[in-house]
């Protein structure tokens, strides 16, 4: 009798550090579940960020194409217009026309400016946008790994299951690796 009593109070004392392995666990996951879940956030906010930039790049190279066509257009339709009669009105003519090839070569070339730099400027919020998506992809499954995990710990000290703690161990070390891939090489995670 005295054994199995004594049995008895091991098997408590084991639930209960079990359960304490547990708690302890569950409290770990949660917290590494806020800072992914703050990461995911992060790179949702730079998605949106560098979408717009990106748009707005794009809209700044159309208005400028637009821009040189129109005034490729209006010159070459003074060009081929009858020429004035009196010299002061050929003259202006000629200036317009000089200038609307000036405004062309501005729209197409402006140091910094230009058509093809916007381009390349655009591109760069298309790659850093693309970059955020994969983390937020990735930081979006690392967050439901440690969510997982949560529940096979919380369950693991309510039926005192070994079983289920551990594989709440390796779905939290799952989530873990998800989180930092998604720092580091989101495009790894992002599957």
């Amino acid at each position: 009798m005295h054994e199995a009593l004594e049995h008895h109070e091991h098997a408590e004392h084991a639930a209960h550090e079990g359960s304490k392995r547990a708690a302890l666990l569950v409290a770990v996951l949660a917290a590494l579940l806020a800072i992914c879940e703050q990461g995911a956030k992060n790179a949702e906010i730079r998605v949106q960020e560098n979408s717009i930039a990106a748009t707005d790049a794009w809209s700044q190279y159309q208005a400028k194409s637009i821009r040189a066509t129109i005034s490729r257009d209006l010159a070459q339709l003074l060009a081929t217009l009858d020429p004035p009669r009196d010299a002061e009105g050929s003259s202006k003519r000629a200036d317009i026309i000089k200038q609307l090839h000036a405004d062309e070569a501005h729209y197409e070339h402006a140091p910094g400016d230009s058509k093809d730099a916007i381009s390349v400027r655009a591109r760069a919020f298309e790659a850093a946008r693309d970059y955020a998506l994969e983390q937020t992809h990735t930081f979006d499954k690392g967050v439901a790994a440690f969510e997982l995990g949560i529940v096979l710990a919380t369950a693991s000290a309510i039926t005192v299951s070994g079983p289920l703690f551990i594989g709440a161990v390796g779905v939290g070390l799952v989530g873990a690796a998800l989180g930092l891939l998604g720092l580091f090489a989101p495009g790894l995670g992002a599957f």
